[in-house]
């Protein structure tokens, strides 16, 4: 009969091959684990899913032609390098990788860091140049069912919403006419140098006017930056129902007025944040303002850095699926599966040392015959 022992190559033998084999287990074992507010954030995906559908049958009723180049996914959403109402350079891969439905969910996970609750008020502050990520924050407000006060400056960089018939206010308009907005900008300025639109033509700034008209929304414009940015914040007042206060101050893009400058649009941390009013800034800001008003800022310049950072993909060729990636569920080691083989593995070799000390004990108990006579 084989009995287990520590000097029976058999018994090593078997004892690696079992530990190769529960180790290969363990490794392979996995689980999924929802990531938290898993509902909202596949609901808000969906959304924004529909959002680029509704947008792309409407523009192909009107016969708009989509860039197979620039734009794959044919969204209607990737503007042109260079237009009337174009303020400066953007990256093309940014606003394709914006494109994508679950990006909308990143913004759910943001809003909920930020405490922000069903019925809250959130002030807004956008420009045209990337509307994909405008539709996520949009998909993830209305899922959560809070309540955006929204100020955006329509001109925009390269590839953007900026061409003189598709401007972000009419990007919105669609949304609206079909009933998957329930909120939309209440005022609009003209973004650019000094949120005046300095350098942008007359044309530019004809067209802009124009596209504030068809859709209704107010035009804010001052004299000076300064004041620009002053009476964003008379607006965002006098919008806010008497005893409310804003939960949040939303920033998307490096609209002047809001940031201030180019320099503290880079330097404003990214997601969100409630020390900002602990940072000296050259030109304050409707950000920097509301930050000392002890509202949180949740800031985003980058696109690109928020896609990386939520493990999003790049510039992709096809719509990704609503729901999937890990901003959503991650795949982890079986815990108890590895518990598991590791107490076999444990067992094994303690059954082996047991038989092989209790050998080792009979064998010194023998006596030997030769010995007695």
């Amino acid at each position: 009969m084989y009995r287990p022992s520590l000097k029976s190559g058999v018994s090593l033998l078997i004892l690696f091959l079992l530990s190769i084999i529960l180790f290969i287990i363990a490794q392979s074992s996995h689980k999924m684990i929802m990531a938290d507010y898993y509902d909202e954030k596949v609901e808000a995906a969906k959304l924004m899913s529909d959002y680029l559908q509704t947008i792309r049958t409407e523009l192909a009723k009107q016969n708009f032609t989509f860039d197979p180049i620039d734009d794959p996914l044919k969204t209607g959403l990737i503007g042109i390098k260079l237009s009337s109402i174009t303020t400066s350079k953007g990256f093309l891969s940014e606003k394709q990788t914006a494109l994508n439905p679950n990006l909308a969910a990143v913004f759910v996970q943001m809003l909920h860091n930020a405490k922000v609750k069903p019925g809250d008020y959130v002030a807004v502050g956008l420009t045209g140049s990337n509307p994909g990520t405008n539709l996520a924050l949009y998909a993830a407000l209305s899922v959560m069912k809070v309540k955006p006060v929204i100020i955006t400056a329509l001109s925009s960089s390269s590839y953007g919403a900026n061409r003189e018939i598709l401007t972000w206010l009419d990007i919105e308009h669609i949304l609206m006419n079909n009933q998957l907005l329930t909120f939309s900008s209440s005022y609009a300025s003209l973004g650019g140098k000094d949120d005046m639109a300095i350098g942008v033509s007359d044309t530019g700034i004809q067209a802009m006017r124009e596209a504030m008209s068809r859709n209704k929304v107010p035009l804010l414009l001052g004299n000076s930056l300064q004041e620009n940015i002053e009476l964003r914040m008379k607006a965002y007042q006098e919008m806010l129902p008497t005893g409310k206060r804003y939960r949040l101050f939303v920033n998307i893009g490096g609209g002047l007025a809001n940031a201030g400058s180019e320099r503290n649009a880079n330097l404003i941390p990214e997601g969100v944040t409630r020390k900002l009013a602990e940072m000296e800034f050259e030109q304050p800001g409707v950000v920097m303002l509301f930050a000392r008003k002890n509202v949180p800022i949740l800031h985003i310049m980058k696109t690109l850095r928020l896609a990386k950072r939520n493990d999003l993909p790049i510039a992709p060729d096809k719509l990704p699926k609503p729901g999937t990636g890990t901003v959503f569920s991650s795949r982890i080691h079986n815990v108890v599966i590895a518990s598991i083989c590791l107490f076999l593995l444990l067992a094994a070799i303690i059954t082996v040392i047991i038989f092989d000390r209790h050998d080792r004990h009979f064998m010194q108990n023998l006596v030997d015959i030769d010995e007695e006579l």
